[in-house]
């Protein structure tokens, strides 16, 4: 019986599951398209990335990261990141010295941006 079930969690995982990307490298410059890559995890430093369509989550925990275009939710941990969005609804910026942008939400009537963080400079609507 347990293998059974395990055997049913796993192909359960297997057939819901959509693929998604993780940086760890540094010095990079990469277009992700969010079709095929909902969710992004920036780790690396120094990385420079465009957006194509919506993503479901972008999360930025490297430093000196350059990042353009929409995702639904976005964490910006580290710090010094230039971060220029489109469209987001849910934007947490717990990093320091980070500027970000957001021009308009993606499904709420505006974005919602936590900046919990220390010299960010945050624009929303503009």
């Amino acid at each position: 019986m347990r293998n059974s079930l395990a055997v049913g969690i796993v192909a359960l995982v297997c057939t819901t599951a959509s693929a998604n990307i993780s940086v760890m490298d540094n010095d990079k410059k990469i277009d992700v398209d969010c079709a095929k890559d909902p969710e992004v995890m920036l780790i690396g430093n120094h990385l420079t990335v465009t957006l194509k369509g919506v993503c479901a989550r972008v999360s930025i925990t490297g430093n000196h990261e350059v990042v353009t275009g929409s995702a639904t939710v976005v964490d910006v941990q580290g710090n010094h990141n230039a971060v220029t969005l489109s469209a987001a609804d849910d934007v947490a910026i717990a990093g320091n010295s980070n500027t970000v942008s957001v021009k308009k939400a993606v499904k709420l009537k505006a974005p919602r941006i936590a900046n919990t963080g220390n010299d960010n400079k945050v624009s929303a609507g503009t």
